[in-house]
């Protein structure tokens, strides 16, 4: 209001006045914008540390940081303004951490023009072995969707970068002592001059010798300097791309000079391009970047896992054409090391850029894959398998298999936090409450580590087990052990209708690695009962002839039974037999079986059938007692030969006691077939020391035949001349000089000597 009082003075001081007025109002105007900027600098300051740290509390499990494997780029060399923004991080934003709040996060950027490096210490063991698979696995935060104040912008992102160790922990983009910023992500060409007319210029501001993969936040598309390599492609706005920023073919020089001046500004060339409708949009997002030493290829997985350590379904992947030791200066001034880190820029704009690791590549490097084994179907199948179906009831295994590939550290402290599938019980396992067992390959008890049912978690449900022993393979190649496999068993549930059972993550959380394995989706088929029903549970068959066994097979719903998915079993006498199928041919469910006679060894034989559908659908076992009528048979009892205190060289030795050797005529009266009685003997040993000499066989007539060597020697025959079972003791008719004896045929040492005969009843046709 006092500006209007000078506005109404006399008109002699009216123009003084008046331009008083609009001096004071001028100066009023710049105080008033001043003061505006001010507030608003510093409510974007406070906004961008406000958003680190809602970044930093969002953070999913990881390693933490070790101060001692990290480097901070130096920017000496570029003057004093420019300061390295990249710092290591705990959840309180302080960059010392403490036993209760460890060190957990790398910071590139958070505030606008910065400039930030940081490299692994390639002394202290932390780089990439070009010789062995590596990976890195890591989390990246680019800042929530919109910042406090959505007006403010978003820029430029970061790069993660693999160089040449030579290069040290100086390289960044630079011109001279001028730091390169904005688009070049602080690893790309600096591109702000516009009389330059080579790449080569533009490339070797660049890090050299070097390979980047960007996560740009900020398309620069203007065609303007410092704010044009994503011109002139099929870049639409955010996205991730790789290249060599020290290559001159990684840009291009696009001429649009006219008569009064030079205008040259330069796009790049993107390799393995995705276009992302936001990087930054308030979340975690997963990367996975490794290197294949059989192809030389880079793979990067952006998003390939969510939050809770499941697997994506949206992953990005992009694999590298083959990328040569020549990239990066030659293998021999690298020492088949590559060093590896993390560089980031801002501008006008800002993000909280932000990095939490999940491995280190040459600390450990590990797999983990699972899969699941149905013990009721004999089958095992992971992810990549077709036949992923099992039925209600069927006892079920998953497999959790780790292994130890490369790495200076061994695979410390590992905890396993496994999540289980539904659709399957897990209850107190066996009567000891175990649920499985963590089996090692060296050698050890398979059941030395079980896991326990007191080892689930209440409250979540999961299973929390530390694996007892730490994994590695030394510099020699022997195990420590290398690797661990975590089984865990169930049973599928009784379902009303097919079921799919989605896949399950399971967590691995130790010193130097954490990763996470799914186990395979699978598909629990509801039980269709099968039934087996046999015409017989008795059968008595003529000696010579073989026995036939009939029956239904049916399923209990009614439903048709196609013979050529029915697998039958057979198990006679304790052995399984061949499996066969029904015949194709034969009516629905139609079962017949043939068991030669020859099989049926023994005078009473049991057989045990079930049958088995396509699913796995198991009938219960049915059994039929087949007796052989008519029969001969043989009981022989062990026996031995008296002791002999002194012998010659050579002499032979009767039997101790009555050899009762018995055959059983149960053949039809009136058989007119003779039966036969053989033996042979591969000889008697004490240990390994033969016996000098030779078990005979000595007719009444008193000639004698070797039982030894393979030859089968005739010891008795017999016809059929009484009804009924007809029993006859050969042993009985020999005497102390005849039937089976033992002759020396050198000096034996003292001891006890042993052997086996094999004895032979047989009939002639």
């Amino acid at each position: 209001m006092g500006f209007i009082s000078y506005v109404m003075e006399t008109k002699v001081s009216m123009r003084k006045k008046f331009l008083k007025v609009l001096f004071l109002m001028a100066s009023l105007g710049l105080a008033i914008k001043s003061e505006q900027t001010v507030v608003q600098a510093g409510t974007s300051q406070q906004d961008s540390m406000t958003e680190t740290r809602e970044g930093l509390a969002k953070a999913p499990d990881n390693l933490g940081l070790n101060e001692s494997q990290f480097l901070h780029g130096d920017f000496s060399g570029f003057g004093s303004s420019a300061q390295n923004s990249a710092i290591l991080q705990n959840s309180s934003m302080h960059s010392t951490g403490t036993s209760y709040d460890p060190l957990m996060a790398i910071r590139m950027t958070n505030y606008t023009n910065q400039e930030g490096a940081i490299w692994s210490n390639v002394d202290n063991g932390n780089y990439v072995n070009i010789n062995n698979k590596q990976t890195l696995s890591c989390w990246l935060y680019f800042g929530p969707s919109q910042h406090i104040h959505s007006g403010d912008s978003f820029g430029d992102g970061m790069a993660f970068v693999l160089q040449n160790p030579a290069n040290g922990v100086s390289s960044f983009s630079h011109k001279g002592t001028t730091i390169g910023t904005g688009e070049t992500l602080g690893v790309w060409g600096m591109d702000t001059d516009k009389s330059v007319t080579s790449t080569q210029t533009i490339a070797n501001t660049a890090i050299q010798d070097s390979w980047a993969l960007e996560f740009d936040t900020n398309a620069n598309k203007s065609n303007a300097s410092n704010d044009d390599f994503d011109a002139e492609s099929d870049i639409t706005g955010q996205h991730i791309a790789y290249g060599y920023p020290g290559d001159a073919s990684t840009y291009v020089r696009h001429d649009a000079s006219s008569f009064f001046n030079t205008n040259n500004y330069y796009s790049m060339n993107h390799s393995g391009v995705q276009n992302i409708t936001s990087l930054h949009d308030g979340n975690w997002h997963h990367l996975t970047v490794s290197w294949d030493p059989s192809t030389y290829r880079i793979t990067y997985k952006y998003n390939d896992k969510n939050l809770d350590g499941s697997k994506s379904d949206t992953p990005l992947v992009s694999t590298s054409d083959p990328v040569h030791a020549t990239e990066f200066g030659g293998k021999n001034a690298m020492s088949n090391k590559l060093q590896w880190g993390f560089t980031a820029t801002s501008g006008a704009a800002y993000e909280p850029n932000l990095i939490a690791l999940e491995s280190i590549p040459s600390s450990v490097e590990g797999t983990v894959t699972s899969d699941i084994t149905d013990n009721t179907q004999n089958k095992t199948f992971s992810e990549t398998d077709t036949d992923r179906n099992v039925n209600s009831g069927d006892s079920l295994s998953f497999n959790y298999h780790l292994r130890f590939d490369s790495g200076e550290n061994k695979w410390l402290n590992d905890v396993a936090q496994i999540t289980f599938p539904s659709n399957v019980t897990f209850t107190n396992g066996d009567a000891n409450q175990v649920l499985g067992y963590v089996t090692y390959n060296d050698g050890s008890d398979a059941k030395a580590e079980p896991i326990y049912a007191s080892e689930i978690d209440k409250d979540t449900g999961r299973l929390k087990h530390s694996i007892a022993k730490d994994l590695y393979v030394s510099s020699d190649g022997t195990y420590r052990p290398s690797e661990a496999t975590i089984t865990v068993n169930g049973v599928a549930n009784d379902v009303t209708t097919t079921t799919k059972v989605k896949t399950v993550s399971a967590h691995f959380d130790s010193d130097n690695l954490i990763t996470d394995v799914n186990t395979p989706d699978f598909t629990i088929k509801k039980a269709k009962a099968i039934s087996l029903a046999l015409d017989q549970s008795n059968l008595t068959v003529d000696n010579s002839h073989d026995a036939n066994i009939t029956g239904t097979v049916s399923y209990v719903d009614g439903s048709t039974v196609n013979n050529s998915d029915v697998t039958v079993h057979e198990n006679l006498n304790g052995k399984d037999l061949a499996t066969s199928k029904l015949d194709s041919n034969a009516a629905s469910g139609k079962l017949n079986l043939n068991i030669p006679s020859a099989d049926l060894t023994q005078t009473t034989n049991t057989l045990k059938v079930y049958v088995e559908d396509a699913d796995g659908n198991v009938s219960t076992t049915s059994t039929v007692v087949i007796t052989k009528k008519g029969s001969l048979s043989l009981k022989v009892d062990d026996y031995s030969f008296g002791s002999i205190n002194q012998a010659t060289a050579a002499m032979l030795v009767p039997r101790k006691g009555d050899w009762n050797i018995v055959v059983n005529d149960g053949r039809e009266n009136g058989t007119t077939n003779p039966w036969h009685l053989s033996a042979t003997t591969s000889g008697l040993y004490n240990g390994d020391t033969a016996f000098n000499g030779n078990l005979v066989f000595k007719n009444s007539s008193g000639s004698e035949q070797s039982l030894t060597n393979d030859a089968v020697v005739n010891i008795a025959n017999g016809y059929k001349s009484a009804d009924g079972n007809q029993v006859t003791n050969v042993g009985k008719s020999w005497n102390d000089s005849d039937g089976i004896l033992l002759k020396t045929t050198g000096f034996n040492s003292s001891g006890q000597y042993s052997g086996k005969m094999n004895w032979v009843l047989s009939e002639s046709v």
